[in-house]
């Protein structure tokens, strides 16, 4: 169960800066204090992948919890950090 976990902890959080990095603003303004948050959530969830990946971490069922819900929420808002910050419409 515990791999099983650690797995989806990865592959969740792996997605998620993934999806965060190729987001492409457009026409949208630049916020900056938006832009900082969308930093340290890529600079977070890359770290937490690396982790589990290099084996210096097992996911509990917590975590996976979060990375999951942190994933589904990145992916409904398309990356982009202010839709998630203030609801998604």
């Amino acid at each position: 169960m515990t791999k099983t976990l650690t797995l989806l902890a990865l592959l969740s959080y792996a997605s998620t800066c993934v999806r965060l990095l190729c987001y492409r603003r457009g026409l949208a303004n630049h916020r900056l204090h938006i832009s900082l948050v969308a930093w340290l959530l890529i600079v977070a969830t890359g770290t937490s992948a690396l982790e589990i990946l290099l084996d210096h971490g097992r996911a509990s069922f917590g975590e996976a919890g979060i990375a999951l819900t942190l994933c589904y929420l990145v992916h409904r808002a398309q990356g982009n950090v202010a839709n998630i910050i203030r609801g998604i419409e």
